[in-house]
């Protein structure tokens, strides 16, 4: 396999295939590089009805639509994990865990992931119980009674779609009012399966048998349950990214208008970066000007 490239993208969420889309468009030979799933944290969205063009649609119907284009333009993503980007003699290297590639550019559109509450026996019962993604999840729990952790979107879209499948949902929300939108909340309200709790923190993750048995509240109420959905929020892993002096916000990215990183030759776009609104389209936005500015690059150097 060929491995010097025009353009490396590294993360095949929608912000990385469209810039994918327009590379090829352009004529450049770009690498599309993946570590998981095409899609992703769009894949955990059940219903999608803010994406211009579609009244309602579920994340992983939207990926396949984008694939299939990526399809028609023979793209196909490379799959690895990515352990180090680096500089060496100005010239840009991906190193992964499947070979190593090299790339006049680079877009960084590695998203982002669930944060954890931290409890203590939180990472033993993962998959035992415990879950970031009720659309993957969702039916291993049909019939029986939830809970899901968080008071945002997220939060309240997937316990919308998990009121269709188990028995009761249960909402923890650390704080007084449920901070996603109106419509939503509203939704969330009228379903009758639906029980919201606010002021309620968790303590511990109760076990029987290694399995989730309940939820012990930080004011010594227990919530009898046998899945746990959390969606606190998301952040940035850039620790592939610590041999270079890439200017960034917390965890996220800090790019110019164009999606230029303080590196040249470096761009970004998508979830990774520090904006102020975090949707689809924005991401598909980033991804067409992050290929548009990685054009102009190239031009300039030929």
């Amino acid at each position: 396999m060929e491995t010097n490239f025009d353009c490396i993208i590294i993360g095949a969420g929608v912000s990385g295939m469209t810039a994918a889309l327009y590379l090829k468009r352009y004529g450049y030979n770009m690498l599309l590089l993946e570590k998981g799933i095409p899609g992703g944290q769009i894949n955990q969205s059940y219903t999608i009805e803010n994406y211009p063009g579609f009244r309602t649609i579920d994340g992983p119907s939207l990926v396949l639509n984008v694939l299939d284009q990526l399809k028609e333009l023979q793209i196909n993503p490379t799959y690895g994990i990515v352990q180090k980007v680096c500089q060496e003699n100005g010239i840009n290297k991906v190193i992964t865990d499947r070979g190593i590639y090299t790339g006049t550019s680079i877009i960084l559109a590695t998203g982002r992931q669930p944060k954890k509450l931290g409890i203590w026996n939180e990472e033993k019962l993962i998959g035992r119980g415990i879950s970031y993604c009720a659309t993957c999840d969702g039916p291993l729990f049909k019939g029986k009674d939830v809970c899901v952790i968080g008071g945002g979107n997220s939060a309240v879209e997937e316990s919308l779609y998990l009121s269709n499948i188990c028995k009761k949902v249960t909402i923890l929300y650390r704080g007084e009012k449920l901070s996603a939108d109106q419509t939503l909340i509203e939704k969330a309200k009228a379903t009758k399966n639906i029980d919201i709790k606010y002021n309620s923190v968790v303590s511990t993750f109760n076990e029987k048998n290694g399995y989730i048995d309940g939820i012990t509240l930080l004011d010594g109420i227990v919530i009898p349950c046998t899945g746990v959905f959390i969606y606190i929020g998301l952040y940035s892993n850039l620790d592939y990214l610590s041999d270079l002096n890439i200017k960034k916000e917390g965890t996220n990215l800090v790019v110019s208008e164009d999606m230029s990183t303080n590196i040249k030759g470096i761009y970004a776009c998508g979830d990774v970066i520090k904006k102020n609104l975090y949707q689809i389209v924005t991401a598909t936005s980033d991804g067409a000007i992050a290929a548009h500015s990685v054009k102009k690059y190239l031009q300039m150097k030929e």
